[in-house]
């Protein structure tokens, strides 16, 4: 019921604006990308893409614009075009005041740049954003005062749209644990895919030997095994 009446009002207001109803009404930057994230959220990526794109374009500092832009040609397949957007902004200036709603947008950018730089095959990339990543969730925990918490993609959004984009930390932390792999970092990677089973409520014992072939094979075949339960 919340997701269609949210989304009743985003085309109410947009309708506006394209069929000239009420000529003294635009839409602000923000319900452009609001209305994106819905699209997203449908699954109508290239829609999505569209309406964020209109949000930079009305605003070029609009954040949020960006990280819109970046993760919806994520989606396509564009590892490229994703992460030219999402790094271009990183770096704007985050408005919490004009902003409220969006107290996680920097880390939503990061998490990005996570994917990107992983599709890309950059696993330096990967791990460098990967740790700020984890700088920035460990921030967030002390302002909350919650240690347990987790990021995933626009929480509050697609939980009012009734939407589970199954895109989380842990999806993050197994970005960086291949990437460690991959650079030869065995011991990081086991013990970030440690911290993955542990969130996941799941009680195991894994000690390979970093040291051998078949140890590092058992990493390999586990670091499978996480990345199909947790495309589910």
């Amino acid at each position: 019921m919340i997701s269609k009446k949210i989304t009743l009002i985003l085309l109410s207001s947009l309708t506006y604006f394209f069929t000239g109803c009420r000529q003294d009404y635009v839409p602000t930057d923000d319900e452009l990308a609001d209305y994106g994230w819905v699209l997203f959220s449908q699954k109508n990526y290239i829609g999505a893409r569209d309406w964020f794109k209109q949000a930079v374009e009305k605003d070029s500092s609009y954040m949020d614009g960006y990280c819109g832009l970046g993760w919806s040609n994520g989606k396509m397949g564009y590892a490229d075009t994703a992460y030219n957007y999402l790094f271009q902004g990183k770096d704007l200036n985050y408005d919490d005041v004009r902003f409220p709603n969006q107290v996680n947008l920097p880390i939503d950018i990061i998490a990005g740049l996570v994917f990107a730089s992983r599709a890309m095959g950059n696993d330096a990339l990967t791990i460098t954003y990967s740790q700020e990543f984890d700088f920035k969730q460990n921030q967030i925990q002390v302002a909350l005062g919650d240690g347990s918490y987790r990021w995933k993609l626009k929480e509050f959004l697609f939980n009012s749209l009734e939407y589970n984009s199954k895109i989380d930390a842990q999806d993050v932390r197994l970005a960086w644990s291949t990437a460690q792999y991959n650079t030869g970092n065995f011991s990081d990677c086991v013990s970030n895919m440690r911290i993955i089973w542990e969130d996941a409520g799941v009680d195991t014992i894994f000690e390979p030997d970093i040291l051998t072939v078949e140890g590092r094979d058992q990493i390999a075949k586990e670091l499978e095994a996480l990345q199909i339960k947790l495309s589910k």
